[in-house]
């Protein structure tokens, strides 16, 4: 019977394995996993960045005619897909038909420059002023 035994590889007593390749493959696979998790937070990264600038962009464009412009995304619910084209490009055009569409709807959130009009407050034209000066009256009372 000890024939038969000595036919199986013995493993040493220190509990390390003796075939180095499957440890060396274990370890190639855990390397490349390990690169492939960094890889994919960096494209997740990338993409938060990128959509931010979008929107800050899509934003700017919709500020011409909303008073909050990123009330086209929290209230009308636009998105970055929506106002882009595959290529991930800020399409102008559409831009504009979702800020009026959202105004249509809501005509409150308009962008308006001067709510009251002119009150009258500050110098009307080139009237001349007729009223007396103070060098009108030291002029009375010199003679």
């Amino acid at each position: 019977m000890a024939d038969q035994n000595s036919a199986l590889p013995e493993s040493p007593p220190d509990g390390s394995d003796s075939g180095a390749e499957p440890n060396s493959g274990n370890r190639e696979a855990m390397n490349y996993r390990k690169k492939l998790r960094a890889a994919e937070a960096k494209l997740e990264a990338a993409e938060k960045r990128v959509n931010s600038l979008l929107r800050v962009q899509v934003e700017s464009l919709a500020a011409k005619e909303l008073s909050v412009a990123s009330d086209l995304f929290d209230i009308g619910g636009a998105s970055i897909e929506d106002l882009t084209d595959p290529e991930g490009n800020v399409m102008p055009d559409a831009v504009d038909a979702a800020v009026k569409a959202l105004l249509a709807k809501r005509p409150g959130l308009r962008n308006g420059s001067a709510p009251w009009g002119d009150v009258g407050g500050g110098r009307r034209g080139s009237v001349p002023d007729s009223s007396p000066t103070m060098r009108d009256a030291l002029k009375l009372t010199r003679h």
